[in-house]
C-alpha cells in the first residue's frame, strides 16, 4: 500500500502518543490501541482524508454485510453466531445506521398536513351524516305522532282534519331545524383544599377536566396565571397537568398531527427498544433449539434491517413513479425473506418453518398491538 500524508515513515514515533507503548519505526499502528503512529500535527487534508478512508473502510465490511443480506437469507446471522464476523458490520450499529437513513428519507416524503386534512375531512363528513340521521330519527318520530294523532281523532270531521293535517306538516317540515341542541356536561371547578383531600389519580382526572374547560374558555396558555386565576397552588404537578391539558385540547384543533409528528420522530428508538421484546418472544417459540438469547437478538436485527432497505427502496420508486405498488410488493417480498431467513438460520424443516414463521407474524402484530398502546399513551404524557 502507498503511504502518504501522516503515514509516512519520517512522521512515525518511538513510541505511541496515546497509551505509551514503545514502537519501531515501521509500526504503522500501535499494536496496544490500534492509535496511527504519526507524529504529524493534524491539518484540514488530513481530517478529512481520515474521515473518507474511514468511510471506505467500513464500506468493505458493508459491502459484504448487504451483499450476504439481500441475497442470501439467514447466512449473515448465522455466520455472525459462528464466529465469522470480521467481514460482516456490526448488527446493532448496522441497524441503527440504517433505520436512521429510512427514517430521513421517510420523513421527506411523509405529509402530516395532509394526513390531518384527511382525517378533518371524514370528521366533517361523519358529524354531517350523523346530523343527517338525528334529522331522520326526529322526522320518523314526528310522523309516527301524526299518525297516531289523526287515528286518535278520526271521528273529526273533513274539514277539521285537513286543517290538523295542514297544521301537522307544517310542524313536520321544520322538526329537523328546531330539534334541540345537547348541552355540554358541565365541567366542576374544585378548590385547592378540595383537590388535596383526594387520591393521586383522581386528583390528575379531576384537574386535567378542570384546566382543560379554563383553557377553552379563556385561552391561557401560561400555566401560572391560569393556576392564580383559579387559586390553585403553582406547584409542579399542577402546572404539568395544566400544559398536558392545553396539549391534548390542541390535538382536537389539529387532529392529532403535533402528536404523529413527536411520534414519528421517536420511532427509531421506539423500535431499537421494541425489538429485544421480539426476541425474546422468538427466543420462548424457539425453547428447544440451542441458540441463546442474544443469537436470537442478532437474527431479529438482521431481518429488521432487511425490511427497512426494501421498505426504503419501495418508498423511492413510488415517489419516481408516483404510485403506491412497490411498498405493498415490498412487504409481500419480506415476508418471504423472513421465512427463507428462518429456514436457513434455525435449520428446520420446511413445514415446522412454515408453522413457526406464521406464528411469529402473529406475535409480532400482538406485540406491534401492544408497543403502539403504550407508546401513544406514553407520548401524550411527554411530548
Amino acid at each position: 500500500m502507498k503511504e502518504k500524508g501522516r503515514f509516512l515513515k519520517k512522521y512515525r514515533g518511538n513510541e505511541c502518543l496515546n497509551c505509551g507503548v514503545p514502537l519501531d519505526i515501521i509500526d504503522r499502528y500501535c499494536h496496544n490501541c490500534g492509535q496511527i503512529n504519526t507524529t504529524k500535527k493534524l491539518s484540514f487534508k488530513d481530517f478529512f482524508s481520515e474521515f473518507f478512508a474511514s468511510i471506505f473502510s467500513y464500506d468493505s465490511r458493508l459491502r459484504h454485510t448487504i451483499v450476504a443480506l439481500l441475497f442470501s437469507p439467514g447466512k449473515i446471522s448465522k455466520e455472525y453466531v459462528e464466529g465469522k464476523r470480521i467481514k460482516y458490520a456490526n448488527p446493532f450499529r448496522f441497524y441503527l445506521s440504517v433505520s436512521i437513513i429510512f427514517f430521513i428519507i421517510n420523513g421527506l416524503f411523509i405529509d402530516f398536513d395532509g394526513f390531518s386534512v384527511g382525517i378533518e375531512d371524514n370528521v366533517t363528513k361523519g358529524k354531517e351524516v350523523i346530523d343527517e340521521i338525528k334529522k331522520d330519527v326526529a322526522t320518523d318520530s314526528l310522523r309516527y305522532k301524526i299518525n297516531a294523532e289523526i287515528k286518535k281523532n278520526e271521528d273529526l270531521s273533513l274539514s277539521d282534519k285537513k286543517i290538523l293535517d295542514e297544521q301537522l306538516s307544517n310542524i313536520e317540515n321544520t322538526a329537523p331545524f328546531i330539534t334541540k341542541k345537547q348541552e355540554p356536561e358541565e365541567v366542576i371547578y374544585y378548590t385547592q383544599s378540595q383537590i388535596d383531600t383526594m387520591n393521586l389519580f383522581n386528583q390528575g382526572v379531576k384537574l386535567w377536566s378542570m384546566y382543560g374547560d379554563h383553557y377553552d374558555k379563556t385561552g391561557q396558555k401560561s400555566a401560572y396565571r391560569a393556576l392564580t386565576e383559579l387559586n390553585h397552588q403553582k406547584s409542579q404537578f399542577n402546572r404539568y397537568i395544566y400544559q398536558r391539558a392545553i396539549k391534548t385540547n390542541n390535538l382536537n384543533k389539529n387532529y392529532g398531527r403535533e402528536l404523529l409528528e413527536f411520534i414519528f420522530n421517536k420511532l427509531p428508538f421506539i423500535i431499537f427498544f421494541f425489538l429485544p421484546f421480539f426476541a425474546l418472544a422468538i427466543w420462548l417459540l424457539y425453547v428447544r433449539r440451542s441458540c441463546t438469547y442474544m443469537e436470537h437478538l442478532v437474527f431479529t436485527f438482521h431481518t429488521q434491517t432487511m425490511f427497512f432497505i426494501l421498505v426504503g427502496i419501495a418508498i423511492l420508486i413510488d415517489q419516481i413513479t408516483k404510485t403506491g405498488s412497490a411498498t405493498g410488493i415490498a412487504m409481500l417480498v419480506f415476508l418471504f425473506y423472513l421465512y427463507k431467513a428462518m429456514r436457513k438460520f434455525y435449520n428446520q424443516r420446511r413445514g415446522k418453518t412454515i408453522v413457526k414463521f406464521l406464528l411469529v407474524n402473529v406475535l409480532f402484530f400482538i406485540l406491534a398491538a401492544i408497543g403502539s398502546g403504550i407508546t401513544i399513551a406514553g407520548s401524550i404524557f411527554i411530548f
